[in-house]
């Protein structure tokens, strides 16, 4: 009798963690590009750059992913993860600027929150014509760094 009473708990709380364990994988595959981004770099309307680049701040990780260039924007994705308690990330300090002196200020954004961190898209104005490096400017406090991209594919 005990032995069906200890099979029925484990057959209830398999039952019980089955939505978890679906929204846990789900949310590990749920990193990508947006679809609208995608269909816009499928059909040449945009061109996506893979940017690969890793910055520490504090105890947080600062994974930058993809910059996405058109003509009426520019995307920048990456991944926070988060190792320090007692504070977010402020994903809206991240400025861009070109090697030219010009700023590019986000003018939105999206985030969703994981158990790692936060996955980030923002969006700027769309960079002039003739720039060949963009740097991501983040100041906030006494936090602060820059890292520069390539926006010339063959150089990665």
């Amino acid at each position: 009798m005990m032995k069906w009473i200890r099979r029925l708990f484990i057959v209830i709380a398999l039952i019980i963690l089955i939505p978890d364990i679906i929204m846990l994988t789900a949310s590990t595959f749920d990193r990508d590009i947006p679809k609208d981004i995608q269909k816009q770099v499928d059909s040449g309307d945009a061109k996506m750059i893979d940017l690969d680049e890793e910055v520490t701040i504090g105890q947080d990780e600062i994974r930058f992913k993809h910059l996405i260039l058109s003509d009426d924007e520019t995307t920048l994705i990456y991944e926070v993860h988060t190792e320090e308690s007692g504070w977010s990330f402020p994903s809206g300090a991240i400025d861009l600027m070109d090697g030219k002196g010009n700023s590019y200020n986000a003018s939105s954004g999206s985030s969703s929150g994981q158990s790692w961190g936060e996955f980030i898209i923002h969006t700027y104005k769309p960079l002039k014509d003739d720039v060949d490096t963009i740097i991501a400017d983040f100041r906030w406090y006494d936090k602060s760094f820059q890292t520069e991209f390539s926006l010339n594919q063959e150089d990665h």
